[in-house]
């Protein structure tokens, strides 16, 4: 009787293994395996670049660090190698400045991102910018460090 409850509780184990898949995006296996080693997760937009991989800008800036540049265009040619190309960028500010400058900032941001990409290969029309402006704030505007965080450019992929 003992070795039977095993069984059936093994079989359970699996088939509710079974049930606990990747989210459906039309990604390939491949290309989901890229995504989670280049550091993305799923949320409930798609596939996003997390926080540890995120783009930083400095207060009133567009521009990118060499590390971002180098971070993008290692993002890209992941991307690209496994047939990625349909990619959304939103741009994020800090609560800093009026909300119709910091929407017109957030597109700057991501713009730069996508002309980075482009560069590394991604082809123009597979990119969507969006841009956030302040209304998305992943930590507190009310430090320098919060604010740090949230001037960023978030990549998605295989979004809903």
């Amino acid at each position: 009787m003992g070795n039977a409850l095993r069984l059936i509780a093994l079989l359970g184990i699996i088939l509710l293994s079974g049930c606990q898949s990747t989210p459906p995006t039309g990604l390939s296996a491949e290309q989901i395996a890229v995504l989670k080693q280049q550091g993305f997760v799923w949320t409930e937009d798609g596939w996003e670049f997390g926080l540890q991989g995120k783009v930083l800008f400095d207060t009133d800036s567009e521009h990118l660090s060499h590390d971002s540049q180098q971070l993008i265009a290692r993002i890209t040619n992941a991307l690209t190698g496994v047939g990625i190309d349909d990619i959304i960028l939103e741009g994020h500010t800090d609560d800093q400045g009026r909300p119709s400058y910091n929407e017109q900032l957030s597109r700057r941001r991501a713009q730069t991102v996508a002309d980075a990409m482009i560069g590394n290969g991604m082809r123009e029309q597979a990119i969507q910018i969006r841009a956030m402006g302040q209304s998305k704030p992943i930590a507190s505007n009310q430090t320098a460090a919060g604010r740090s965080e949230n001037r960023r450019v978030v990549i998605i992929v295989g979004a809903p």
